[in-house]
């Protein structure tokens, strides 16, 4: 056996050739343009602020017709307090009595019912009683 190492004994020396070593070269990245990202960022914030606009006039027309809604609401609230007031006067006693002394009308002197069951009325005046 030798002194020397078995590693140095097995490897190859490179041979020369000819030809240049071929190594592998990424591609060039291309290079990106901007534009169309602040394109789009300026769309975005158009739209937004035009959503904005749009939102914010649409419910400024809603609160004009809230409020004109609400102004007849309480006008419609002051005709049926009016009407109620008026109904009620009408309908006191002494506005009856008013309206049926001007008719010719006079007070019952008795009161009398019937019953529905056999048809005889009741609180006929006694015989005899004027």
């Amino acid at each position: 056996m030798s002194a020397v190492p078995v590693r140095a004994q097995t490897a190859p020396r490179p041979q020369h050739s000819w030809r240049p070593r071929l190594e592998v070269v990424a591609s060039p990245v291309p290079a990106r343009s901007v534009v169309p990202f602040l394109l789009l960022c300026a769309a975005v914030l158009g739209a937004a602020l035009l959503g904005a606009l749009l939102l914010n006039t649409q419910m400024a027309a809603t609160a004009y017709e809230i409020h004109d809604q609400q102004v007849a609401l309480n006008r419609l609230d002051e005709a049926e307090a009016s009407l109620r007031a008026q109904v009620e006067q009408a309908g006191s006693p002494a506005e009856l009595q008013r309206r049926a002394d001007g008719l010719g009308m006079v007070p019952a002197e008795g009161m009398r019912f019937v019953q529905l069951a056999d048809g005889r009325l009741l609180g006929l005046p006694e015989e005899g009683a004027p």
